[in-house]
């Protein structure tokens, strides 16, 4: 089974680019490193960077707590 990257279904992501080489978010806002989207590994992300991690989106499409 295939599952999305994590960076896809987090609060935090801010590009909707297809290509993941051009994937930004508000922790990395120049580029998420290949490291952290190509890889699968059981790194839950909490600190990305800069005290920001991976935060999912609710099944609604909201980020979590903002409704």
């Amino acid at each position: 089974m295939i599952g999305a990257l994590k960076c896809t279904v987090c609060k935090h992501n801010i590009t909707e680019n297809i290509r993941s080489s051009e994937w930004k978010c508000d922790a990395f806002p120049n580029g998420i490193p290949e490291e952290k989207i190509m890889y699968i590994t059981h790194d839950p992300c909490i600190n990305c960077n800069n005290g920001i991690g991976f935060e999912p989106i609710d099944q609604k499409g909201a980020p979590n707590g903002s409704e």
